[in-house]
């Protein structure tokens, strides 16, 4: 950490200590740090991922489609450069692995394997390396990518549009209608799902206390919704796997005792 960077730590570090042990203006204090996380976002958070997709750019290029002998040539290059390094070489593992590790080195192999998965996709949708920085940045950051590679992956679109649907398929709960709602109610929304932030009372029933319509709250809803479907049919899945296994012990159970019988 640098002289000056440090210093800054310091007098953050030092008011927020006042501002806890004195009690005094909390506001100020999250104003202050939100300003803080402002500056490390457009600063060293912002400068590191540029440089960080400079460095995934260049490997991407690196690993470029070459002619045969330039590729035996790199190969070569690769292992030797290992060697020097006291890395194990997989030779069978794919060319952006291999890259990767020779640029990163020993660090968390799951960021190797993240890193890899990134360049190995874009490959695939022929990114080029001058594309590749605004082509990670569109599609959610490195971490999205990784993810979306799994093929028990559902993305946050694909979430809604199954929660959306699943709607249609639901029993009513309730049907609640006051002259509070109704002035909300707009045309334009009808089929359309809405949010509605509602307070458990103490006779079991529930009080409506606000209509959102917000498309990132709605989203977030049926998303939400489409998780807590298949967490459910994750339990039905593993309840009717439990049957299964109860049922063919004791259909052995069964022929064991017929097989005693008949000897």
């Amino acid at each position: 950490m640098s002289t000056i960077i440090q210093a800054e730590h310091n007098v953050v570090t030092n008011d927020i200590t006042t501002t806890v042990k004195k009690g005094n203006n909390a506001t100020h204090l999250l104003v202050q740090l939100e300003t803080e996380r402002k500056k490390w976002e457009e600063g060293a958070y912002k400068t590191s991922n540029k440089q960080l997709y400079a460095i995934l750019s260049a490997c991407l290029l690196y690993g470029g489609e070459v002619d045969i002998a330039a590729a035996r040539k790199r190969s070569e290059v690769l292992e030797k450069f290992y060697e020097r390094r006291k890395y194990r070489y997989k030779k069978d593992s794919p060319l952006m692995t291999r890259i990767i590790r020779a640029v990163f080195g020993d660090i968390d192999r799951r960021r190797l394997s993240t890193y890899s998965l990134v360049l190995r996709e874009a490959q695939k949708q022929k990114v080029l390396p001058s594309q590749l920085a605004d082509w990670i940045e569109s599609n959610g950051g490195v971490q999205e990518i990784r993810l979306s590679q799994s093929k028990t992956f559902v993305g946050q679109k694909a979430r809604v549009a199954i929660g959306n649907a699943a709607i249609v398929k639901l029993k009513n709960l309730a049907v609640v209608k006051t002259d509070e709602l109704t002035r909300l109610a707009d045309a334009q929304h009808m089929g359309t799902a809405c949010v509605l932030i509602a307070e458990q009372q103490a006779d079991g029933s529930f009080a409506v206390k606000k209509l959102l319509r917000s498309s990132g709250v709605v989203n977030a809803a049926l998303a939400a919704l489409y998780t807590a479907g298949s967490a459910t049919t994750a339990t039905k899945q593993a309840e009717q796997a439990a049957a299964n296994d109860a049922a063919k012990e004791q259909a052995v159970s069964a022929a064991a005792a017929s097989a005693q019988i008949a000897a």
